[in-house]
């Protein structure tokens, strides 16, 4: 089976940011502090699940919240709920979406100058609940163009708003209806832009798909009006919340079928769905072990590190220094220990972007515990046996890697500062490609070629700093949701992307004149190969969706480990 993903499946921008503050609130949580949300936060049970797991309670009455951190839910609350909540003795964090505020805000200024509103929508959604209570008693509440008739004629000042979740084309029909009667009145297209390319690239995708298979709540607006539209479009249509809901023998019946999914759907629900769907084909078994294998190799970090064991060997090759196999497994071992051991430091990340792992990291906790203690053991000695400098510079990078994730103790009136180091806006783009430089360069530190060495270890932060951007991108939803310790969280997909294209300008530049100006080997030149391979990743690799599979995270460990094989048989040659 052909599956079609849309790219707009998945969170929208609203429902990250609602995930974040609570998130957020969460990991600052102090002692004691009784954090709920006032209502759901977004209709997604398996995201609410979550949160109840981590102490986060959902609570509809209003005195059930005195006292207490109340997250207002992403859909917004009316004014009046607001005000009762402060009377409660509630501390409010706002995660209302910035699109429903701004229609707030429309609401309120006309209702002032006395308009009616009309708005059109479900008069039960929580969404639509708070926006009439902007309209100073005179709003109501409409879903069919015919509806508009029943409204006195001789209104004079009338607004019409839509549910930012609204169906485009019946809003556009209820457009029609109110301008007919109301040919003076204001109409302002409330839906949001995403729900606009959303419901644009269902009707597009149902011209070129047997089914659609739309993933996310049912109480969902917004995935429900998907499964609207798609079903307009007269193809099968099965809305979702998770995998188990759809059979395969009546999915079998499709050779290509689309999938997307509503604002409030996580990727892995998604992925798992998708996974489903190309199961139902000959052969599939062998390829989902073949994947269950790769997912498990990469969980647990040996493409890492791998990757970093032969970065040393890229050193080697360019500072035409001898290398052996221990500075490698030293380089190896901190490795896999460092990002062993922030798995555990950084959960949430995990459980909200991939369950599976977090389970996996579960079930093995001990052994990767174990490894991980063993292998700083084996990489702080095999750094004393290049000279106690060595090993004092080791002692500090794992110092440096164990407190990445733990709360550092700071003064009271410190606390607006990070608590932890990873808190600090993109510390993990720059310190994971800066601590992979030192340890791979680590040996060469008291060498009689300083420029060389320092050349090397240049030439390594770029590429693993592509390498590192690369996984950020990738890894977007979790790190978005967690925290600003990545560039493409601060500056956005886009800054990102133009910033890695520069990085990987200056790892071409850097791979042209190392030779020349007599800091490298030729072998320098050979980097250009991996930075044109990044670049072409950047370029066709990211348009799929669904893009934090392990299988990506392989490909692009792959090309680092592919350089360093080569580097090997680049210094066997000589």
């Amino acid at each position: 089976m052909k599956v079609v993903i849309a790219k707009t499946a998945g969170f929208c921008k609203g429902v990250r940011c609602a995930i974040e503050i609570t998130m957020n609130a969460i990991q600052q949580r102090q002692k004691g502090e009784d954090i709920c949300t006032f209502g759901p936060l977004i209709h997604n049970a398996q995201v609410l699940s979550m949160l109840a797991k981590k102490g986060v309670a959902e609570e509809s009455r209003i005195e059930r919240c005195a006292g207490r951190k109340v997250v207002i839910r992403a859909h917004g609350i009316p004014p009046y709920s607001r005000q009762q909540l402060h009377e409660q003795g509630a501390t409010l964090l706002d995660a209302t979406c910035k699109r429903v505020a701004k229609v707030h805000a429309a609401i309120k200024i006309h209702a002032r100058r006395g308009y009616n509103t009309i708005i059109a929508g479900d008069a039960d959604h929580a969404e639509v609940i708070g926006l009439l209570g902007y309209t100073e008693n005179r709003g109501a509440v409409i879903n069919r163009p015919e509806q508009i008739e029943d409204f006195p004629a001789d209104w004079d000042k009338v607004l019409l708003v839509a549910q930012t979740t609204q169906n485009e084309e019946v809003f556009r029909e209820i457009q029609e209806a109110f301008l007919k009667k109301y040919p003076n009145g204001i109409v302002k297209n409330t839906i949001c832009d995403s729900t606009h390319e959303r419901q644009a690239e269902v009707r597009q995708m149902c011209s070129r798909v047997e089914a659609m298979v739309i993933v996310g709540g049912l109480n969902s607006g917004n995935t429900l009006r998907l499964a609207e539209v798609a079903r307009e479009c007269q193809i099968p249509t099965f809305h979702v919340e998770t995998e188990v809901e759809l059979d395969p023998e009546v999915m079998a019946r499709y050779s290509c079928v689309g999938v997307s999914a509503g604002a409030s759907t996580p990727n892995w629900i998604i992925r798992n769905v998708v996974d489903f769907l190309e199961g139902i084909r000959p052969g599939a078994g062998k390829r989902l072990r073949l994947k269950h294998l790769m997912d498990g190799l990469a969980y647990g970090n040996f493409y890492i590190a791998l990757a970093t064991a032969l970065l040393t060997q890229i050193a080697a090759a360019l500072t035409n220094l001898a290398g052996n196999a221990a500075y490698s497994v030293m380089a190896a071992g901190y490795a896999f220990a460092m990002h062993s051991l922030n798995v555990y430091l950084d959960q949430d990340s995990i459980e909200l972007n991939d369950p599976g792992r977090a389970a996996f990291y579960m079930k093995w906790r001990a052994a990767f515990m174990a490894a991980s203690a063993v292998s700083l053991g084996i990489a702080l000695a095999l750094a004393y046996r290049t000279g106690f400098a060595n090993f004092l510079a080791m002692l500090v990078l794992i110092l440096l890697g164990v407190l990445y994730g733990v709360k550092l103790f700071l003064p009271a009136d410190w606390q607006r500062f990070p608590v932890k180091i990873k808190d600090i806006p993109t510390s993990k783009t720059f310190l994971v490609p800066t601590a992979w430089a030192s340890v791979c360069v680590l040996p060469y530190f008291t060498s009689n070629y300083p420029l060389r060495v320092a050349y090397a270890g240049w030439a390594i932060f770029l590429l693993a700093l592509v390498r590192t951007t690369m996984n950020d991108l990738l890894a977007l939803q979790g790190d978005r949701l967690v925290g600003k310790e990545t560039l493409v969280v601060l500056a956005g997909e886009r800054s990102t992307v133009r910033f890695t294209v520069g990085t990987l300008i200056a790892l071409v530049l850097t791979a042209a004149c190392g030779p020349l100006a007599g800091v490298s080997t030729r072998f320098s030149y050979f980097l250009i190969a991996p930075a044109l391979i990044y670049g072409l990743f950047l370029k066709i690799g990211f348009t799929r969706r669904l893009r934090e599979d392990p299988i990506y995270e392989v490909l692009i460990e792959a090309v680092l480990i592919a350089t360093g094989l080569f580097a090997i048989a680049w210094h066997l040659a000589r």
